[in-house]
């Protein structure tokens, strides 16, 4: 199976419209503009145009002129000449891609929606002829008759420059379209009702039509779009919606709702998910939760306390005091039931990656029956490595309510470590510390020599206190946490301290990403994806303005209540240089 290539193409389309709020949106929120801040409350109306299967839309709801001008006001004298440069960028972008001139072609009549989607991963359902996508812009006049008479001028500027127009009627509406060429895009466009419309093909322009005609066939018209949709009737500047099934066949069966809205210190993002499995694997995974805690409470008597339902615990942040500052961490409850839930909801091709990134440790629960309770799992780059080859040293650390069956449960673990490695002890500052290690025989190929050395690779270690258990695949990191002081944890930095404050206090999962994380060491994952052929994701990705959203990145949070009512509910919180 193979993730379609649809879905680079899709990141890159989407960043048109949001480099513009990572770039110019920062310098915004000094200004306090109170009507982006409090954004807007109505909902995206192209998507009544938008097919059921739809993979993908990103709908802005506010004025591109207001936001273009409040970034200019806001920005200090010496950075208004690189506010205006993304801007005309942007532009720059449509004019490439749409062949549009916005001050000519779209100002004069827009209203406050433009919308950009993909409609068909491929339009005539035959990828034996390659995948054809369907790319729709969608903007929402305010003056249609206006939008009618400009249009009409855009069109006959093409022809006067020398482009081959097409005609057409479909169910009453009349169509234009440019031919097929080398160096020019192919583009259809038509006005529909309120909706001014361009497509990469007719037959996108065709659905578009159709589906507004009968409602029943819109996207808007599903169950679970509608639901999400109605919980974030909140003040907001964007909407976009990603439905994983149909973006390629190694994602799992889900889809993604988000609002996006401003902050005065960055961008708020909520997102819900919703999973075609998750009520099937939500009840397997509390039948297995509920059968291995009989098991856990009579093979290694760990209490029904240690043992808790995930769905019912609330993170406690103030594991953060044990975890070194600089990490990006991912805080949460239950380790062990977090993997099992994962697991659950992934394909088979991803279990087996996580299934790697975890070895030696199976997902088995008895294997982290010691990590019950409230976790922290931390990534530091490792910077002794060659960058070619730099892979993040970890630190996981896990709440200690009962020191003895806490102890007794880790030794499960050496004892599964046993199997493929060798397992010793050492101190480190006077800690007693357990060692997996891989051995290895160093041959001296001298014929004088009868004495074979032997060496080792520390694969991971951990150690307990009277609060914690650690366990890292990094001595230093593991030295460093166990010799942590309260001014060097991440719960003392003052990045963690703004992220947190925005998120909701109560939820089950939370992340925070550090603003100095390395991020190259993603550049060796591409092996690790090769049994199912995405190598050319990471290619291309690294190659899109997708990651020029990192350069404006300062610190980036998020919290996860956890499944409710069969929908995942998310808040992403970016601050922003």
């Amino acid at each position: 199976m193979k993730i379609k290539p649809v879905f680079v193409g899709i990141a890159v389309l989407g960043v048109l419209l949001l480099v513009l709020s990572l770039s110019t949106i920062a310098k915004v929120f000094a200004a306090n503009p109170r009507d982006l801040l409090a954004g807007v409350k109505t909902q995206p109306q192209a998507v009544q145009l938008l097919p059921k299967r739809s993979p993908l839309f990103l709908s802005f709801l506010v004025d591109p002129e207001k936001l273009g001008l409040f970034a200019q006001l806001a920005a200090q004298p010496s950075d208004r000449g690189d506010v205006r440069h993304e801007l005309a960028n942007l532009k720059q972008q449509l004019r490439q891609n749409w062949l549009l001139d916005y001050e000519r072609d779209i100002q004069p009549w827009l209203a406050q929606e433009i919308t950009l989607a993909v409609t068909d991963v491929d339009l005539d359902d035959q990828p034996v002829n390659g995948l054809q996508t369907g790319y729709l812009l969608a903007l929402v006049a305010k003056d249609v008759d206006l939008a009618k008479v400009t249009i009409d001028a855009f069109w006959q500027k093409l022809a006067v420059n020398g482009s081959d127009l097409g005609f057409e009627q479909y169910q009453g509406v009349s169509i234009l379209n440019t031919s097929f060429s080398e160096d020019k895009p192919a583009i259809a466009g038509t006005t529909l009702d309120k909706f001014v419309l361009f497509a990469n093909d007719v037959r996108v322009l065709h659905q578009a039509i159709d589906t507004l005609k009968s409602p029943s066939l819109a996207l808007a018209s599903v169950d679970n779009y509608r639901d999400r949709l109605a919980k974030i009737n909140v003040g907001k500047v964007g909407i976009a919606y990603a439905n994983l099934a149909e973006l390629g066949e190694d994602l799992p069966k889900a889809s993604l709702l988000l609002s996006l809205s401003f902050d005065k210190l960055g961008i708020r993002a909520k997102t819900l998910v919703t999973s075609e499995t998750v009520n099937s694997e939500t009840a397997n995974v509390e039948k297995q939760s509920q059968a291995l805690e009989t098991a856990a409470q009579s093979g290694s008597s760990l209490s029904t306390q240690t043992a808790r339902s995930k769905s019912n615990s609330k993170s406690n942040l103030n594991i953060a005091t044990a975890i070194p500052s600089g990490s990006s961490v991912i805080i949460g409850n239950n380790f062990g039931e977090t993997l099992q839930s994962l697991k659950a909801t992934l394909p088979t091709e991803w279990q087996k990656l996580l299934a790697k990134a975890i070895a030696p440790i199976p997902f088995e629960h008895n294997a982290w029956a010691w990590a019950q309770d409230d976790f922290a799992i931390a990534l530091l780059p490792n910077s002794k490595s060659p960058i070619s080859d730099r892979q993040p040293d970890w630190l996981l650390v896990s709440k200690i309510n009962d020191p003895k069956t806490s102890a007794t449960a880790i030794a499960t673990l050496d004892d599964i470590a046993r199997n493929k490695l060798t397992v010793g002890e050492i101190s480190l500052k006077a800690q007693p510390v357990t060692v997996w290690t891989n051995l290895s025989a160093n041959i001296n190929n001298s014929a004088a020599s009868t004495n074979l050395g032997v060496s080792g690779q520390v694969v991971a270690a951990h150690a307990q206190t009277p609060n914690y258990i650690y366990l890292s695949n990094s001595l230093t990191v593991l030295e460093s946490a166990l010799t942590l002081k309260n001014n060097q944890a991440i719960a003392a930095s003052k990045s963690f301290k703004t992220i947190t404050a925005k998120l909701p206090s109560d939820q089950q999962t939370y992340g925070y990403l550090d603003r100095n994380f390395d991020l190259t060491w993603l550049n060796g994952a591409e092996a690790n994806f090769s049994d199912f052929q995405t190598s050319e994701i990471f290619q291309k990705i690294s190659n899109s303005p997708l990651v020029s959203i990192f350069n404006h990145l300062n610190i980036f949070g998020f919290a996860s209540t956890g499944n409710q009512s069969n929908i995942e509910n998310g808040e992403f919180f970016i601050v922003l240089k």
